[in-house]
């Protein structure tokens, strides 16, 4: 009976940690958005490649030309030019 109690109150204090943890991701995830300031974000739009992939993209939408764009834009450095563009929307929306 000791044991089940003991260990009962090790899961529970265990799943609580971990709730914790997964919370603070969260806001960590926010922080590091405000992170990035409008120089950084200025320069990764300034990337002549990615503006003419995404450019490509939007154009040809479903045909060929757009999905071969849409998987070159699939990369790191894609995903950082639409999080980039976002951004750069939503601050010129205010």
């Amino acid at each position: 009976m000791k044991t089940l109690l003991i260990f009962s109150a090790a899961f529970t204090l265990s799943t609580s940690v971990l709730a914790g943890n997964m919370s603070d991701s969260k806001g960590m995830k926010e922080m590091h958005n405000q992170m990035m300031d409008k120089s950084s974000i200025e320069e990764i739009l300034q990337n002549e490649d990615m503006q003419r992939l995404h450019r490509e993209m939007t154009r040809y939408a479903m045909s060929e030309g757009g999905f071969e764009a849409r998987v070159q834009m699939m990369t790191e450095e894609g995903r950082a030019y639409h999080k980039a563009l976002e951004q750069n929307q939503k601050n010129t929306a205010r």
